[in-house]
């Protein structure tokens, strides 16, 4: 390697020295080459050794990239880069590090909708994406740093207030400050293997506890609540293009099957299987949020509830044609059914009872019921009715149970109450050390009584079990089954078979 000024003619003929330095070197193949540096000496000398470490590195790797100059590279001019991707030291689409990260979001976007992600995730993901990169400032992937995305979302997250106090606008949730964090992740995981830079600048964040700040907790429909849904919205007017029989059977059948709403909307007649022997519905693997084929069993009762619905679609077009925001659709019908609820009250005091519940309330303590609240239903009612983990995580087609067994399994005040019943009353009175001595003595002692009240039976003292039989003496059973109420009265024992204390009922 050597570092030198190149002499030059100027107009009038005088010869000068460039104002850069140059490195002269011998590349991979062992050509002589030569590049344009840099005006100081020693950053041109310091880029000479790097540069003979590259070198070095990639005749020994076979065309590999030393991880340690990765972040050199991507810090170096662009006609420099070029240079090296001319020579063939570098890949040419690390040259893309220099063009602006809103270009290079098209192509990941691109990228995504090639592997058959939804069209409206790829748009989240980009709306995303482009907030946070506006937000930081963020311009070139030499830009990206973690610490200034934490900063970022930070601020993001503060609420405005006014004068008084008042919030005017509220700040991102914990769990929106995450999905920024996961958009950006993803984003420079394609840069990294598309070649676009060596490692991802925010690879090391996490997120917070989303626990602190859950703004949107869903709860699940009891079953009466449900029910009561279903028959009121029923018999309900044309809302949102949909009757009320078909927007009850859209719920009825979310609530038995746990589907999503765009799994829900994919369905064709197509897709169902309503046989007498096991009713099915398909969802295919595009529509599927874990992109695979999922088939569902259905109840007997629901598919026969199909069947005339599906039978009379005959272009093959969607069975559930759910609105673009179906959530707004539940919340009205929800208030209709809890409406006319209120209204079936017979006296006033039942009047105030309900209204002071929170039957078919869109929002209470517990949670909000929006359309995604179903699936929540669906699995609690999995949990409620004794089906084991395994199968609960099956049917809701998770990959963790944990997150079947714990964000999607909901229990009511009044179960966790009746499972707290089941414990001993630690406030009773409980027997002392010397009673419970005092009771297994009285215990053996009512042991000794019986062995001796059959001892002293003539009949029993007539069975000899040496000789290998009876003596063809029948067992005096009432004299047996008093020595064993005395047994049982020495210990304590009180209850009874239903039967008492008979022969039959004591296997004798």
């Amino acid at each position: 390697m050597h570092v030198f000024k190149a002499t030059y003619r100027d107009r009038k003929g005088k010869t000068r020295k460039t104002a850069k330095w140059y490195v002269e070197f011998y590349d991979h193949k062992d050509d002589r080459r030569r590049i344009a540096a840099f005006t100081s000496k020693s950053a041109t000398e310091e880029f000479g050794r790097k540069l003979d470490a590259l070198i070095s590195y990639h005749k020994a790797s076979g065309g590999h990239i030393d991880p340690t100059l990765h972040t050199w590279l991507t810090e170096l001019p662009r006609q420099t880069q070029q240079r090296l991707i001319d020579i063939g030291l570098v890949d040419g689409r690390r040259a893309a590090v220099r063009l602006p990260l809103l270009d290079a979001l098209e192509s990941f976007a691109a990228s995504l909708e090639a592997k058959g992600t939804t069209a409206k995730h790829v748009g989240l993901l980009k709306t995303r994406i482009t907030k946070i990169i506006n937000e930081a400032g963020f311009t070139h992937w030499g830009d990206i740093s973690g610490t200034k995305l934490l900063a970022t979302l930070e601020e993001m997250r503060r609420d405005e207030v006014d004068d008084e106090g008042n919030i005017v606008v509220r700040g991102i949730s914990a769990q929106t400050f995450n999905f920024y964090i996961q958009a950006l992740k993803q984003f420079c995981r394609w840069a990294v293997r598309e070649r676009r830079i060596a490692e991802s600048p925010v690879s090391h964040l996490t997120g917070i506890n989303t626990k602190t700040d859950r703004r949107h907790e869903r709860r699940a429909l009891a079953p009466l609540e449900l029910a009561t849904l279903i028959r009121e919205t029923a018999g309900g007017l044309v809302r949102f293009g949909m009757t009320g029989h078909q927007r009850a059977l859209a719920y009825h059948f979310a609530a038995e099957t746990g589907l999503r709403v765009a799994e829900l909307r994919s369905l064709r007649p197509s897709s169902f299987d309503l046989g007498p022997d096991e009713p099915t519905v398909t969802v295919a693997a595009a529509y599927s949020k874990r992109r695979r084929e999922d088939t569902i069993p259905l109840r007997r009762e629901m598919a026969e509830r199909l069947a005339l619905d599906v039978g009379m679609i005959v272009d093959n077009s969607p069975v559930f044609r759910l609105p673009d925001k179906p959530a707004k659709m539940l919340r009205e019908d929800l208030s209709d059914a809890r409406e006319r609820w209120l209204n079936k009250a017979k006296a006033p005091d039942d009047r105030e009872r309900r209204t002071r519940s929170d039957f078919l309330k869109y929002r209470t303590k517990a949670g909000v019921v929006d359309f995604h609240a179903l699936r929540h239903t669906f699995i609690t009612n999995l949990a409620r009715g004794g089906v084991h983990p395994k199968v609960a995580q099956d049917l809701a087609r998770h990959c963790d149970i944990n997150l079947t067994m714990s964000r999607y399994s909901h229990t009511e005040l009044a179960e966790r109450a009746e499972a707290l019943a089941k414990l001993p009353d630690y406030s009773a009175r409980q027997p002392s050390d010397e009673e419970q001595i005092s009771a297994a003595e009285q215990a053996d002692d009512a042991v000794s009584v019986l062995g001796w009240r059959l001892g002293s039976n003539q009949r029993f003292q007539a069975t000899s079990m040496d000789s290998g039989g009876l003596d063809g003496a029948e067992p005096d059973h009432a004299q047996l089954l008093a020595a064993l109420e005395e047994v049982l009265s020495a210990m304590g024992v009180t209850e009874k078979p239903p039967g008492g204390l008979e022969p039959s009922t004591c296997g004798l």
